[in-house]
C-alpha cells in the first residue's frame, strides 16, 4: 500500500484543496478495502479527478477498481473490492411533475442538506429527470424528495442500467479571436472584459477538462472542455481555421441545460 509521503507526492500537483480532500479520503480506500476485506466505495468525481484515481490503481494489486454508475456518465464513484461482489454503491431516481432544468433539481437536493458530492449526474427530459445519488442517502431521498422548488414531484428508484444515456445538448456557435488562448476564447465567449476573465482565472473560477487553469495564455485545443463559474460550459469544436486577416474562426458549442 502507498504510504502517507507517497500519497502527499500523488496529490503534490493538485492546487484546489476541496479536491485534494476528496482524493486523499480515494487513497485511503484501498487499504480500508483490503484490511477489512469488504467492499469500499468513495463519493462522486468528476472526470478529471477519476483519471487520476485510475492512474493510481497499480499501487493497490490486492483490490480490484471499477466505476460507478456504468456507462456514458460524467460523475462517478471510485469502488474497491477485495473479492468478486454485486453490491451496488449508487442508486438512480426518476421524477416528474414539472418542466426542471439540472439547476432547479440541484439546488432543490442542496436545499435539502445533502452534500454534492453525494450527487451524480442530474439528466432532464421533456417528461421529466433521472437522478444518480450514493445509495446510502436513496432512503433519505425517497422519503424525502417531494419538491423542486414549490414544484410537487413524484418520485420513483429504478435500477441503475435502466437509465437511459441521454445526449448534451449543445447549442452551436463561432467565434473569432486573435489565437486559441484560453483567455482570448473566454473573453470571446462570455464577452467578459480581459481584467475580468484575468480575475476569474486567478480566483480558480476557470476549469478545463475539469482541471483549474492557472495561466491565461494556456491554448486551447478542439475537444476541450471549458467551466466559467456564473457563465457555463463551453466545449470547443472543430473546425478551426485562420482567416484572410490572421485570426482564427472556431465553433464551440454552450450547454442547454435542459
Amino acid at each position: 500500500m502507498v504510504k502517507s509521503l507517497r500519497k502527499d507526492e500523488l496529490l503534490r500537483h493538485i492546487r484546489e484543496p476541496e479536491k485534494i480532500t476528496r482524493l486523499r479520503h480515494v487513497l485511503d480506500l484501498p487499504e480500508i478495502s483490503s484490511r477489512n476485506y469488504r467492499a469500499t466505495a468513495g463519493d462522486f468525481l468528476d472526470p478529471y479527478e477519476q483519471s487520476l484515481v485510475a492512474s493510481w490503481a497499480g499501487h493497490f494489486p490486492d483490490v480490484e477498481m471499477s466505476f460507478e454508475p456504468a456507462g456514458n456518465w460524467e460523475r462517478k464513484i471510485p469502488v474497491y473490492k477485495p473479492f468478486p461482489v454485486e453490491e451496488e454503491f449508487v442508486a438512480a431516481f426518476y421524477l416528474e411533475g414539472g418542466d426542471f432544468d439540472h439547476r432547479q433539481i440541484l439546488g432543490s437536493l442542496l436545499g435539502m442538506g445533502i452534500e454534492r458530492d453525494k450527487i451524480g449526474d442530474i439528466a432532464p427530459t421533456d417528461e421529466g429527470a433521472y437522478v444518480f445519488v450514493k445509495k446510502e442517502i436513496a432512503n433519505f431521498i425517497a422519503v424525502n424528495f417531494r419538491k423542486v422548488g414549490s414544484a410537487p414531484i413524484s418520485l420513483k428508484e429504478i435500477p441503475t442500467a435502466s437509465v437511459p444515456e441521454i445526449e448534451e445538448d449543445w447549442i452551436v456557435s463561432a467565434a473569432v479571436v486573435s489565437s486559441m488562448r484560453l483567455d482570448a476564447v473566454v473573453r470571446a465567449v462570455t464577452h467578459k472584459s480581459r481584467d475580468e476573465v484575468k480575475g476569474l482565472v486567478a480566483k480558480g473560477l476557470v476549469k478545463v477538462n475539469f482541471k483549474r487553469a492557472e495561466k491565461t495564455h494556456d491554448t486551447v485545443e478542439p475537444g476541450d472542455l471549458i467551466s466559467v463559474r456564473g457563465f457555463g460550459r463551453i466545449k470547443i469544436f472543430e473546425p478551426l481555421y485562420e482567416t484572410k486577416k490572421g485570426k482564427v474562426r472556431f465553433q464551440y458549442g454552450t450547454l442547454n441545460s435542459r
